[in-house]
């Protein structure tokens, strides 16, 4: 069989051309958009980085009756915040909300080793956080952030629902994989084969889906968003008449 740090090898070297891949086709944008483009390659390359030291077995440490990976902490940690805080933006949302979004998703990753290494009470926690955190992000996706992304253009707001949806579907799909991982339904190779396919999918299919409709940001670059997610228009609006 297949040992799971060649599995992890063969990841980082997909992540890795797909970093150059990701970069290049970065370059070739508008340079207003390429700041949109560039942590996702950036994303792409610590994913490639992280799941390598995790291969190579480098970084590992035990905690309570279980072990931590460096690597897989340093990938998962940048990666999902991101991505996440990525489509809270994408809508127009407020400071606020956008930074509550990375905090919660923190919290569901941060519940995932609790889970992973805990166990009784602090355990129950940790896959209790995963849970409520994702319904939270539910209702903050389809609530007041929604509802910052229905005053953009519809270009924009089309835009958010794909992102949102895409995110939210992939993250799912993970916590899924994680709840049968904890109840131990996994052997170690098909642990690993599934992660490391879920999260290639969740990284670089996401940074392609971006790529492929970063245009619809560039409005942005040009007419700021208001605090609370409000028409740009309005702005505008209120410097005219301060002009006055």
């Amino acid at each position: 069989m297949i040992e799971p740090s060649a599995v992890r090898f063969a990841s980082a070297a997909i992540y890795a051309v797909s970093a150059v891949v990701l970069l290049a086709l970065a370059r070739r944008k508008p340079p207003e958009l390429r700041r949109y483009c560039y942590p996702f390659a950036a994303v792409v390359a610590f994913a490639g980085i992280g799941v390598g030291l995790w291969g190579a077995g480098i970084g590992a440490f035990s905690v309570a009756s279980g072990t931590l990976e460096g690597g897989q902490l340093l990938t998962d940690y940048v990666a999902y915040p991101f991505l996440f805080g990525f489509a809270a933006f994408v809508a127009g949302a407020s400071r606020r909300y956008v930074a509550g979004v990375v905090a919660i998703t923190v919290a569901m990753r941060l519940g995932y080793d609790f889970a992973e290494v805990f166990e009784g009470a602090l355990a129950t926690a940790g896959t209790l956080g995963i849970l409520v955190g994702y319904a939270t992000l539910l209702g903050l996706f389809f609530g007041p952030v929604a509802s910052a992304a229905a005053r953009q253009p519809p270009e924009r707001e089309l835009f958010y629902k794909k992102t949102r949806n895409l995110a939210l579907f992939a993250f799912g799909v993970l916590i899924a994989w994680a709840m049968l991982q904890i109840a131990g339904l996994f052997d170690q190779f098909t642990a690993t084969v599934t992660l490391e396919y879920l999260d290639l999918l969740l990284r670089v299919g996401f940074a392609g889906f971006v790529f492929a409709n970063v245009e619809t940001l560039a409005a942005e670059a040009e007419a700021g968003v208001g605090e609370e997610g409000g028409d740009p228009g309005t702005a505008a609006t209120v410097s005219v008449s301060s002009a006055d």
